[in-house]
């Protein structure tokens, strides 16, 4: 007896592959009153796999695939009817456009030169890390009109959302906040590691907020991960495109059935594109009808109604065989189909489009070749630039980008700032602690902080200074209000003395009014500098007569300490590297070849150059984790170095989930009591229960203070801290906490990073790895920063 019957083809479809109106339909077709054969269902299921992403190879491996199953299992039962396992969805490489899970941390590797075939790349692994409440949901509301008049499309590109609220279980992120955003305006979100900034983004990027506007274009750049990493780097970002994405799978449906020159296959491929029209219109018109009320609510449910008899209708038409004069029609029609989808890709300029991703990938770095080289042989930072790539190419409405200068080098960053600089029509949100990239391209700076947003002109340094100003004059104003008003008060009380004595009633009632007018003392001038007027600024229920003076106290300082090294006996240096080349083969030719650097004691070196360039290699060869292939590095016997890199955070994520910083610890250096691993966290802001938290709670920001308290740990401190890219997933306190603690510091620093403001503020001698060679830049960083235009 065979088991190869339709229910058993849906039971071994990958899960997720094909949305629930699609398998709904697939399963009242396979259980209708008329039975329906096998080859007939798989005729009517191909269809929806191409357009689901499969190709005609991954169908066909499926199918192969599930026969021998039903084979196997027949063996295995001795023919009686069995159940079935899904086919593994590793077997078939199919494109599977689910949603974003939590974000997966990238590891951030040295990455190959680009004369090293992209073959040759080191694939990096990701990591899944839980969210802190993972089976709470995200819930994010607004204020809406009565009649969700949001739900109308408009010609306005505007976003303007009041009251919103959003939070994670019990864990408030934004309370009442108003979200207002300008077409064509360029911000940048600031606020401390693990307020929610993220979180925010997702709700605007998946329109999870009530009251998004349904025409506007929303893109967050996490919603491109989870491609088949078998595609090439340009597909990859063409593919991103997903209304580019439909029409080109709904050109390959139809040019395959008139390939094949059989009217029967043309029909049926023009059946299979109309019932996925009406099911796309069904789940559009299904959310509107959700949101609306009234009597547009009632007209919306009116045409989803109408929506869901034409998919019955169309369902019941597709089980019915093929007509005569469907066949006869259907060559002709598919190819006027197949025209009108060549216009609407025409207009939508495809044969520019690749020219397009092409330009954008050179901008960020990829060589020709990497770019029709598969996703997968690119390590973690290069998928990073692949999907920003994506996103820049896309061109929505609204471009959300988390960190967009994490992982990309000085040269990648100046030509992203130039590039969202002049993108017309764009509004942009940038999450970053970047200060340089803010400055070079936000016009307004959002500032979230206290459970809301507030919104500040100019860039991140001009917010900055007038953020100091408005806090200065109100601490002043502050002063000279109470300082008027304890005056008022002591002459009011030794009049009152007076009053009594004399049993003066009527100067006592006289002083009680002057006490209640003490009560208008407060803001001189309303929110927008006028005069305060109680009729026009006063509206409503309020506490007070006015304002009193809300001078910020601001976000708590960061503080870090690093402990101070012993002296050394030895006068000499700490390192000293001569005629030194570095690479992984010496088969090969070197990475850096011949050079020459001197590590003294308390000097502050910063190395500068592009991914790829051997930055990271010849760091490692210095501290001795790789051996040079030629030349000598002499180490000073006496001297303890700590290596701080990015690898070392993204191992913090692989250990058990109840692995936390204090029990790491005392795992590692089981010499030492609790209280003073817990005295060594403090000094870098890891304190009471975020000491104990599991690691893969903690946001990155704490990741990357947990590992530099274990670089700098132990009996004796460190003389010579290396540090490889040190102020990823930092924000600006606390970046600004590290600064202060390496400027205290009486030990040598060399450290890599593409931060201009973070080396100008440490480092005093620049050297930059370029073309196999280490140079040393007289003019620091202002030099290289010259150096990379010049380039472009």
């Amino acid at each position: 007896m065979t088991i190869e019957t339709p229910q058993h083809i849906l039971a071994a479809l990958p899960t997720g592959l094909l949305d629930e109106d699609t398998l709904q339909y697939l399963q009242d077709a396979a259980a209708g009153d008329e039975p329906i054969s096998s080859e007939e269902f798989r005729e009517m299921l191909e269809g929806f796999l191409v357009d689901a992403g499969w190709d005609d190879t991954q169908v066909s491996d499926f199918f192969e695939k599930f026969t021998a199953s039903c084979q196997t299992s027949q063996l295995e039962n001795n023919g009686e009817d069995g159940g079935l396992r899904k086919l593994d969805v590793e077997a078939i490489p199919a494109l599977v456009k689910s949603q974003p899970a939590s974000r997966p941390v990238q590891n951030q590797a040295e990455v190959p030169n680009e004369t090293s075939p992209p073959a040759l790349a080191k694939k990096q692994t990701t990591q899944e890390i839980p969210s802190i409440l993972p089976s709470a949901d995200i819930v994010a509301t607004s204020q809406v009109s009565r009649f969700h008049k949001e739900t109308v499309e408009t010609l306005a590109n505007d976003v303007d959302l009041k009251d919103v609220n959003i939070s994670i279980g019990d864990n408030i992120l934004l309370a009442d906040a108003h979200v207002r955003l300008f077409r064509n305006a360029r911000y940048g979100l600031i606020g401390a590691n693990g307020v929610g900034k993220s979180t925010f983004l997702k709700c605007l990027g998946n329109k999870t907020i009530t009251g998004m506007p349904t025409n506007i274009r929303v893109l967050y750049v996490e919603q491109l991960e989870g491609v088949d990493m078998s595609k090439t780097v340009v597909q990859c970002v063409l593919d991103a495109d997903e209304e580019a994405f439909n029409l080109r799978q709904r050109i390959k449906i139809i040019q395959s059935a008139l390939d094949t020159a059989s009217p029967e296959k043309a029909a049926q491929a023009l059946r299979t594109l109309r019932m996925r029209s009406l099911l796309d219109e069904k789940t559009r018109v299904a959310k509107i009808a959700a949101e609306r009320s009234g009597a547009r609510g009632l007209e919306a449910r009116k045409v989803l109604r109408q929506a869901e008899i034409k998919v019955e209708e169309m369902g019941k038409a597709h089980l019915e065989q093929l007509s005569v004069e469907e066949i006869t029609s259907a060559t002709v029609e598919a190819q006027n189909l197949l025209a009108e989808l060549f216009v609407q890709m025409d207009v939508r300029d495809e044969n520019g489009s690749e020219s397009k991703a092409r330009s954008i990938l050179k901008g960020l770095g990829f060589p020709e070749a990497w770019q029709d080289g598969p996703l997968e042989n690119l390590s973690g930072g290069w998928r990073i630039r692949v999907a920003l790539a994506a996103a820049l190419h896309i061109c929505p409405d609204v471009l959300l980008l988390d960190e967009p200068t994490n992982h990309l080098d000085l040269p990648a960053i100046l030509w992203l700032q130039d590039y969202l600089s002049e993108l017309p029509d764009t509004t942009i949100v940038i999450v970053s602690h970047d200060k340089s990239f803010l400055n070079a391209v936000v016009e307004e700076i959002i500032v979230y902080r206290n459970l809301t947003l507030t919104y500040h002109t100019g860039n991140f340094d001009e917010y900055l200074k007038n953020y100091e100003e408005n806090q200065i004059y109100k601490a002043k104003m502050a002063d000279a209000i109470e300082k008027k008003r304890s005056v008022a008060e002591k002459s009011i009380e030794k009049a009152k003395v007076r009053a009594r004595r004399s049993n003066d009633d009527k100067r006592i009632v006289q002083l009680a009014s002057k006490e209640r007018k003490l009560e208008r003392m407060g803001m001189e001038v309303n929110e927008k500098g006028h005069r305060f007027k109680l009729n026009r600024d006063r509206e409503g229920y309020f506490l007070s007569m006015r304002d009193q003076v809300d001078v910020d106290k601001g976000e708590p300082p960061a503080s870090w300490f690093i402990p101070d090294p012993l002296p050394l006996r030895q006068a000499g240096a700490i390192i000293e590297a001569e005629e030194v080349s570095v690479g992984y083969d010496s088969k090969h030719p070197a990475i850096v070849a011949n050079a020459t650097l001197h590590v003294a004691q308390g000097c502050r070196i910063g190395i500068v150059g592009a991914n790829g360039s051997g930055k990271t290699t010849m760091v490692q060869t210095l501290v001795g984790e790789l051996p040079q292939l030629k030349g000598t590095v002499t180490r000073n016997a006496s001297a303890k170095i700590g290596y701080f890199t990015q690898h070392y955070v993204d191992e913090l994520h692989h250990y058990p989930p109840h692995t936390s910083a204090l029990s790491l610890f005392l795992e590692r250096h089981p010499g030492f009591r609790e209280q003073e691993v817990r005295g060594h966290l403090g000094k870098y802001g890891i304190k009471s229960s975020i000491a104990t938290n599991g690691l893969r709670t903690l946001s990155g920001g704490q990741m990357v203070r947990v590992a530099f308290a274990l670089t700098t740990f132990g009996a004796v401190a460190p003389h010579l801290l290396v540090l490889d890219e040190p102020t990823n997933h930092l924000d600006f306190l606390t970046t600004r906490a590290l600064i202060d603690a390496l400027k205290s510091y009486t030990g040598a620093v060399l450290t890599v990073s593409h931060d201009q403001w973070f080396l100008n503020e440490v480092a005093t001698d620049i050297y930059v790895v370029r073309k196999a060679k280490l140079a040393k830049l007289e003019g620091g960083v202002k030099e290289y920063v010259a150096m990379c235009r010049r380039r472009k």
